[in-house]
């Protein structure tokens, strides 16, 4: 009787490892959809430059928006983005000593009697003709003066960070409320850290 039956028990291992396997592939790609529908900031590079009197920030990060956060874009409300930059020196038995910390607003915005994707930038605005042009232009951050040379010393040890996340106080008010706990318009980077060494 176990000989009659060993086809058809070898037969539904098979069926239920292929049904797994399908299982698994189908979570794996609703996954992949999922994460391409909703908002995201990822910061890609960042350094100190050195320039005559300070240190200037440059950075790229890629910007990916849901098509909610597009829509609204879209339909006119503008998107301000907060630029974070903090240094600080490491201390051995107590918290960090923060040297320096900068912000700066960035604001994607869509103009539609010209038809034309805003972006501005401590009051300098330029236009693009599509969405993916604007946000080129607004994934970049251009030489920024934000540590002045006199408040660090050649040869010690200093961390560096910086975080790109949506100011959702600047939201018009209807959307503040639609906004608090919400996926959709929690943009955020993580908190992008590095080791600057300073020369000067």
């Amino acid at each position: 009787m176990m000989v009659y039956f060993m086809p058809y028990y070898r037969s539904a291992n098979r069926l239920y490892a292929f049904i797994c396997l399908i299982i698994v592939s189908l979570a794996l790609v609703f996954s992949q959809l999922a994460h391409a529908a909703t908002s995201a900031i990822h910061i890609k590079s960042a350094e100190l430059i050195q320039s005559d009197e300070a240190y200037a920030l440059t950075a790229d990060f890629d910007i990916s928006f849901s098509p909610i956060i597009e829509d609204a874009l879209n339909k006119g409300v503008p998107l301000t983005f907060l630029v974070e930059f903090q240094l600080s020196s490491p201390r051995r038995y107590w918290f960090d000593d923060e040297i320096v910390t900068q912000t700066q607003y960035l604001t994607l915005s869509y103009h539609a009697l010209s038809r034309k994707y805003l972006v501005n930038r401590n009051n300098h605005q330029q236009s693009f003709a599509s969405l993916q042009q604007a946000k080129e232009e607004f994934s970049k951050i251009k030489p920024w003066a934000v540590v002045d040379k006199k408040l660090v010393r050649k040869g010690d040890a200093y961390f560096a960070a910086i975080k790109v996340r949506l100011d959702q106080t600047k939201l018009p008010k209807p959307l503040q409320v639609e906004a608090i706990g919400s996926d959709d318009w929690n943009i955020a980077s993580e908190r992008y850290r590095w080791t600057p060494i300073f020369a000067y």
